[in-house]
């Protein structure tokens, strides 16, 4: 099959996605066969704390495979509630914990003779003590399966994942826990962000905003390439679940989303958003995250091997946008001058990112 061809099965695929909307493939975890496993805690209380609560991903149906949008058949927090309840069951012997979920999506990419299904899952632990709750751990996992049909098997993949993030926290040492506290249904303060948030690190977005940021000075800043990690020097681990961090002149976005592997980028702030220059994306987080958030330019892109994009994320409701060739004609379309200089441009992400700065000078100029 040609690249050619996979690209217009895609495009095909994203233009039916778009006039389907309103379809919502649903998502169970009951099974009969799912039993208590072994761990020495219960889970008191699940706590949605994702960005986006519209659905949880894609999947694919029919002989032409439509983009679909899929969601739980009850609720992110009743059904992941339901389902801890039996695999980790309340007993007076074990301690409580609660979770609060960051991150839940699931996709679906399909070859010539096959699919693969994936499902990504990430969770910070909450523990009570003393009458304080206290996130002591983030915790991520992915997991995927081959088959002819993975839309059936997407239930799986996500309990595979969840036990995965509670096993590692089982197995987590008093020294790698952490103690933040913890706020249930914390509000947002509505602000536009106009530098680097302050030095740190920071769960969530939400942390962002509140200008909250947690000590750094454990944790080793390492850039290979342009790709920025965390290393937390008392645990010895890579830290990959924070939404990003700051060293008081620049923010460091988490782009495990969308790209080939859980990186930060650096990012640099152009009219109240987090332009990143380059995301080295790979097809399938692409695709599905353009189709969860309704960005549907970027899937028309290289289907058979990673290539790198400039994007931006609204600093106050994260919401990405990636700056494809087509997405840059639509942005640019009420300002014919901009335009018309884009269409001149060699295109790099270097072009774009000049024209956006004159494109919020303008703006804001004529506020």
């Amino acid at each position: 099959m040609t690249k050619f061809f996979i690209v217009l099965c895609i495009a095909f695929s994203v233009s039916s996605f778009s006039q389907n909307r309103s379809e919502i493939h649903k998502i169970s975890l009951k099974d009969e066969r799912d039993t208590a496993l072994d761990f020495n805690f219960y889970v008191e209380n699940v706590y949605d704390g994702r960005q986006f609560k519209e659905n949880i991903g894609t999947v694919q149906k029919g002989g032409f495979n439509r983009k679909v949008l899929a969601d739980f058949e009850q609720s992110l927090v009743e059904d992941l509630s339901d389902y801890l309840t039996i695999v980790c069951p309340k007993d007076g012997t074990k301690s409580s914990i609660s979770i609060r979920v960051n991150d839940l999506y699931i996709s679906e990419l399909t070859r010539a003779m096959s699919e693969t299904g994936y499902a990504t899952i990430a969770i910070d632990i909450i523990e009570n003590q003393n009458g304080v709750n206290y996130v002591v751990g983030s915790y991520n996992a992915s997991a995927e399966s081959n088959g002819m049909d993975v839309t059936r098997r997407h239930d799986e993949r996500i309990k595979k994942g969840l036990i995965e993030c509670l096993t590692k926290y089982r197995n987590a040492t008093d020294s790698e826990k952490i103690a933040v506290t913890f706020i249930a249904n914390e509000v947002t303060k509505n602000k536009t962000i106009l530098e680097a948030p302050a030095k740190g690190l920071y769960f969530t977005y939400v942390d962002v905003l509140n200008n909250k940021p947690l000590d750094d000075s454990a944790f080793k800043i390492t850039n290979k390439r342009e790709r920025f990690y965390l290393f937390n020097e008392s645990t010895k681990l890579s830290e990959s679940n924070y939404y990003g961090f700051s060293d008081g002149l620049n923010f460091y976005v988490n782009v495990a989303k969308y790209a080939n592997s859980p990186y930060y980028a650096k990012s640099e702030i152009i009219g109240g958003k987090y332009f990143i220059e380059d995301v080295v994306y790979n097809s399938n987080n692409a695709i599905a995250m353009g189709a969860m958030f309704g960005l549907l330019g970027v899937a028309i892109a290289s289907a058979t091997s990673d290539s790198s994009i400039p994007m931006m994320i609204d600093c106050y409701t994260g919401q990405p946008l990636f700056l494809s060739n087509a997405e840059m004609k639509v942005f640019l379309s009420s300002n014919s001058e901009l335009l018309r200089e884009f269409k001149n441009s060699d295109k790099t992400s270097a072009s774009k990112k000049q024209i956006l700065k004159k494109y919020y000078q303008n703006t804001l100029t004529k506020l």
